[in-house]
């Protein structure tokens, strides 16, 4: 009895469910006014709304109208807070202040993240081409190692528990039965029976697909041509039978099949130096940018011999900033016993490194009017000379004939 009483209960939970509605208040295509909190409303698009920012592992408990009726109650209850502290002049408090200040920060940053991201990928990823010339030297450059491809075949296999089940799969085989439905109906291997025993290729310095290293199947393999048979053989697993279906020779992967790897190798690099080289410099011409150097110079405290070392370092990565520093130098140390050393290097970074000739030669010309006495005073007046000279035509024939015999 208690049996049918349960069933019948059950019959009738089943039919009061198929009489009630399950669309809910938050997907309403009008608006729905769900409560009212003093004068504010709360609609269904707020509780909609509430609901999309809810994670997506969090919401299905909020869907149904169960559901979103307590989420209701969740508003409600903000609204009566916020109402309520509004009423109190929390406003203006000074916690309540610094939280808001913090998160109009927030939301200022993340603007300012999706402006840079957006203007990047549209005129900086978006305006980089790489030139299929850069493609194809790529490739020809690397045509030996990373895309030559060494010889390969593609086998399918059917593998036995015992010999007898591969002795009658074999005699299917020699009956003209096609391999791959010969693999569904013999091999016992589950991952590769169902696909005819495809194993894919493989090449000759790595292991066959499931069956690990196995130098004699795979020097027979390699040996036997596209339709041959190979094996049976024993291995750990039980009797292996091979079939060679298709091979490829040793030889350099087709341009074709790697040209996109290539594109998305050099693409990043490309992308950089258009944005280093190109982008930021015509960003700083348009809009104009200013740099207070004098506000990055070495304090009064810095001793000479620092100063020296800090702009010699410089010549290389930054010039401009390196003969900055030597004048600074000049200017804070003029009777030091290197300052002629200083005015040198003026005209040496203007000249090697900026190629900047007439300045350079203005520097040597100073250098030579304040320092005549100096050990570098030669130096200068050489540099004057020749500095637009090519470095060759300065060594005699005779001289670097002995230089590259000397060299052996």
């Amino acid at each position: 009895m208690r049996f049918i009483a349960l069933m019948a209960a059950a019959a009738l939970l089943a039919v009061a469910g198929c009489g009630t509605s399950q669309t809910s208040p938050g997907s309403s295509d009008s608006v729905v006014v769900l409560a009212k909190v003093g004068s504010e409303e709360i609609t269904n698009v707020t509780l909609r709304n509430e609901l999309d920012m809810i994670p997506p592992y969090q919401r299905s408990s909020f869907e149904t109208p169960e559901g979103q009726r307590t989420l209701l109650d969740h508003l409600i209850e903000r609204d009566l807070l916020i109402q309520a502290a509004e009423d109190a002049g929390l406003e203006n408090d000074s916690t309540v202040k610094a939280q808001v200040e913090q998160a109009m920060l927030q939301v200022e940053y993340a603007r300012q993240r999706a402006l840079i991201t957006a203007y990047y990928e549209n005129n900086v990823v978006n305006a980089v081409t790489v030139p299929d010339s850069a493609v194809r030297a790529y490739y020809d450059q690397h045509v030996t190692d990373i895309y030559f491809q060494p010889e390969q075949v593609r086998a399918s296999m059917i593998l036995t528990s015992d010999a007898a089940k591969m002795a009658e799969a074999k005699t299917a085989l020699e009956g003209g039965a096609p391999f791959d439905s010969t693999a569904m109906s013999f091999s016992d291997h589950a991952a590769t029976a169902p696909q005819g025993g495809d194993l894919g290729w493989i090449s000759a310095d790595s292991p066959i697909p499931y069956l690990g290293s196995q130098p004699d199947i795979a020097q027979a393999l390699f040996a036997a041509s596209t339709g041959d048979l190979v094996g049976p053989f024993t291995t750990d697993l039980g009797q292996v039978l091979l079939k060679v279906t298709e091979r490829k020779e040793a030889g350099p992967r087709p341009f074709d099949e790697v040209r996109e790897s290539i594109v998305n190798i050099l693409r990043p690099a490309q992308v950089n130096d258009y944005y280093r080289n190109t982008v930021l410099p015509g960003l700083r011409d348009e809009y104009g940018v200013e740099v207070n150097e004098d506000a990055f110079l070495p304090g009064l405290d810095v001793p000479p011999d620092s100063l020296m070392k800090i702009a010699q370092g410089l010549m290389e990565s930054s010039p401009d900033r390196a003969i900055r520093y030597f004048q600074l130098y000049l200017d804070r140390f003029p009777d030091d016993p290197k300052a002629y050393q200083a005015q040198f290097l003026i005209g040496f970074t203007y000249s090697e490194y900026l190629h900047d000739y007439d300045s350079a030669r203005q520097a040597f010309r100073t250098m030579i009017t304040r320092f005549p006495d100096s050990e570098l005073t030669d130096d200068a007046q050489w540099m004057i000379d020749n500095m637009q000279t090519p470095l060759d035509s300065l060594v005699p024939a005779d001289s670097a004939a002995a230089q590259q015999g000397g060299s052996h």
